[in-house]
């Protein structure tokens, strides 16, 4: 993974020594820099591949306990033993649908049950259906609102209150560049996309108060297995969003990683209620 190193380079003192992650008054939190979360517990929602999972072995390289949720018990026991190699002392995996409510609020239950309140909880679970608006289905939209908006909103619920307990929280919410540019086919994606920076700056304005920072991420088209396999049944996708890239290819899962890290981090205590563009400057140059 190519942050691992820059990550791992930030653990330690000049002697040495793994430094300790401190608040201002002394207590242990998530760290003191983008490259140091000792003490923390991160959830990662969706981190048993693609963006989620590159997100999860940052965070486990740099010190954080890490609970993995998805749909997928191979994938997860996976993404389990990657974390678990690069040093993290605690990783539980959990198998839960984000489209189901019932499933969040088992999910949310257990995971406060047996780890107590996170310090980063990071959604990353998601889909996406290419069709043009005519071929949508009450099925396809139903499921990519259940998943992207319902889901996301009831996870940040959960957690969240957890979080306002301990006075302190970091949420960071997977958006997309489809939130505010468009090409035919992702009408529902994008609209979902679009709804959750919406609902991300709401709960920031909402939650800090409480201590809680809520931001999101917003990258270009991504090489994850699902874009892969989308790429393989039809190269046209690939070429068309290069086309449009300034910095001229596709993101990788790895490129998500720094803004991840910033957004998790204590360095960015003041930002809340933001979308930062991971797009290679697409979103600038339509």
């Amino acid at each position: 993974m190519r942050y691992t190193a820059l990550v791992v380079s930030g653990l330690t003192d000049t002697g040495g020594r793994r430094r300790a992650a401190r608040h201002a008054d002394g207590s242990s939190v998530a760290g003191n820099g983008a490259g140091d979360f000792d003490g923390a517990l991160s959830v990662i929602v969706g981190g048993n591949q693609g963006i989620g999972a590159a997100i999860g072995l940052a965070l486990a390289a740099a010190g954080s306990r890490l609970v993995i949720i998805g749909r997928d018990e191979g994938r997860l026991a996976e993404a389990k033993k990657a974390a678990e190699e690069v040093g993290t002392d605690v990783v539980a995996t959990q198998v839960a649908d984000i489209s189901s409510v019932d499933s969040i609020h088992a999910m949310v239950e257990r995971v406060l049950a047996d780890h107590g309140a996170p310090t980063i909880l990071v959604n990353s679970a998601g889909g996406l259906v290419r069709k043009p608006a005519f071929d949508v289905t009450v099925e396809d939209w139903d499921w990519l609102m259940e998943t992207h908006l319902r889901g996301t909103f009831f996870t940040c619920q959960g957690f969240g209150r957890a979080m306002a307990a301990e006075g302190y929280g970091k949420i960071i919410n997977m958006s997309s560049t489809w939130a505010s540019t468009f090409l035919p086919g992702r009408i529902v994606y994008a609209t979902a996309k679009a709804g959750l920076g919406h609902m991300t700056e709401g709960l920031a304005v909402e939650w800090a108060p409480l201590g809680i920072r809520v931001n999101a991420i917003a990258p270009t088209t991504t090489t994850t297995p699902r874009v892969e396999r989308a790429i393989e049944a039809d190269a046209n996708l690939q070429r068309t969003a290069v086309s449009k890239i300034p910095l001229g290819r596709l993101a990788t899962p790895d490129d998500i990683v720094g803004a991840a890290l910033y957004l998790a981090s204590p360095v960015s205590d003041f930002v809340t209620g933001h979308t930062l563009y991971v797009d290679g400057g697409w979103r600038v140059s339509k």
